[in-house]
């Protein structure tokens, strides 16, 4: 901790459960926000949000953000709200082109852009009345180096993500809020565990092997960059694209 320069400031972060998110829910507390931590499972947020709440003030709030009823919740939960990270996302089985349905196309687009879309669009008016906002949407490498073994709905999706952060920081230039993404490599998650169980050809080594850093990401390695980009210091840093991916693709 390097001190409460974010204390007073309310941050949600969705997908917050586990992986990235929980490690962006760590930091953020760490550095003094209010952290209202968004996942679909109740009880293990409960379980989490007592852990956390040694950091400082979480606030666990369960439900689908793919429903308005979800974001309505959330945001009420909330109040007025001072930083967004759209974390919440990712694919489990892999697809082409020619054998994704049109459902997969679709609640690969919801869950990784439409869903990241109206939480801004929801928090964005306060944002700007107050003159002061921070949206962080959380990508993927493959928005730059789309390859095999992806999700084709998911690589559209994070590559529209991209689009869509750097015009929105364009739309609110000048009112006190920036947007921008982080790309995040392959960072050894549990979600990306399941990704391993569920796949007969990828593993942790046949990853680690394309890294010039020789292995994986940590969550926590994502998380850093999030208190300077959420930080007053930041305002003149809004529709970038950071990657962080151990040398693997460089913009």
């Amino acid at each position: 901790m390097t001190g409460p320069e974010l204390s007073g400031r309310v941050a949600v972060v969705t997908g917050a459960r586990r992986g990235i998110g929980a490690a962006i829910a760590e930091v953020l507390l760490d550095h003094g926000a209010t952290v209202v931590t968004s996942g679909r499972d109740e009880e293990q947020l409960a379980l989490q949000a007592e852990v956390l709440g040694k950091r400082g003030r979480v606030i666990p709030c369960a439900g689908d953000l793919g429903t308005a009823e979800g974001r309505a919740r959330l945001l009420g939960t909330a109040g007025p709200v001072d930083i967004l990270v759209n974390n919440a996302g990712g694919f489990t089985h892999a697809s082409t082109t020619l054998d994704s349905t049109p459902d997969d196309w679709g609640r690969q687009i919801e869950v990784n852009l439409t869903i990241p879309f109206l939480l801004c669009q929801a928090v964005l008016p306060g944002m700007v009345e107050r003159q002061w906002g921070r949206i962080i949407n959380i990508g993927s490498v493959v928005a730059s180096a789309p390859q095999l073994g992806n999700a084709i709905g998911y690589v559209a999706a994070k590559s529209g993500l991209v689009g869509f952060t750097r015009q929105l920081a364009a739309e609110v230039a000048g009112s006190g809020v920036t947007a921008n993404v982080l790309n995040p490599g392959t960072v050894k998650t549990e979600h990306l565990e399941e990704y391993f169980a569920a796949s007969d050809t990828v593993s942790e080594r046949t990853l680690s092997a394309a890294i010039p850093v020789g292995r994986l990401g940590r969550p926590d390695e994502i998380a850093a960059l999030v208190p300077y980009l959420v930080s007053d210091a930041s305002g003149f840093l809004t529709g970038s694209v950071i990657d962080i991916n151990g040398g693997a693709i460089h913009a």
